[in-house]
């Protein structure tokens, strides 16, 4: 039994890094994709129609990917998913003679729309774990304080009216890594916990 345990604490925590890893690599496309649609509108090769329905599909590919990574991990389905999604998008992007330019997404993604959403999943999340003794009253401070951060940040940004999609973006990978520290914390006893430091999430152009 204790083998089966740990066996399955090492799962998770594998689950968790491939959820991490797949995390990065994923945010360096979007990023990279949003890069080359400016540069498409600045060269002409991109009307601003065009530009606008890429970034919209971009907005809903995002939007999937922390619905789908806000219970902690990502599966291999979900993965791919998410690549495939890319992949057109990018067929689009440098090829669009022969790759219409086209609307996806099946809702329209303002931006930073689904940010007070995810705090609300992930509050939930925590009051879940204190109910079932997962994460105990001291650990749930630090999860909610975070979370808290994150809100007051959210609404020091879009104070002025105007969220740019950096700035959402930055708030994206605050989100992210503290969904990954509720999961790893409710699935490992030993795994650390702490405040995010808002300096690891600078914007990055």
């Amino acid at each position: 039994m204790r083998r089966f345990l740990k066996f399955s604490t090492v799962v998770l925590v594998l689950l968790v890094l491939a959820s991490v890893a797949f995390a990065d690599s994923f945010r360096d496309r979007i990023r990279d994709q949003q890069r080359r649609i400016n540069q498409g509108i600045s060269s002409g090769q991109l009307t601003k129609m065009e530009a606008e329905i890429l970034l919209d599909n971009l907005s809903w590919i995002k939007y999937e990917f922390s619905r789908m990574v806000d219970d902690g991990r990502l599966v291999p389905a979900e993965s791919k998913r998410l690549d495939d999604l890319l992949d057109r998008n990018n067929r689009m992007i440098v090829d669009k003679k022969h790759n219409r330019v086209t609307i996806f997404y099946t809702q329209k993604i303002g931006i930073g729309q689904f940010i007070a959403e995810r705090i609300q999943n992930q509050r939930a999340r925590i009051e879940d774990g204190m109910r079932s003794g997962e994460l105990n009253r001291s650990e749930a401070d630090i999860l909610i304080d975070n979370l808290n951060r994150i809100r007051d940040e959210f609404a020091r940004v879009k104070r002025d009216g105007h969220l740019t999609r950096r700035e959402a973006d930055r708030l994206d990978r605050m989100l992210d890594r503290n969904s990954e520290l509720i999961f790893s914390k409710k699935h490992n006893r030993n795994a650390p916990i702490g405040i995010l430091n808002f300096n690891l999430f600078l914007d990055i152009d």
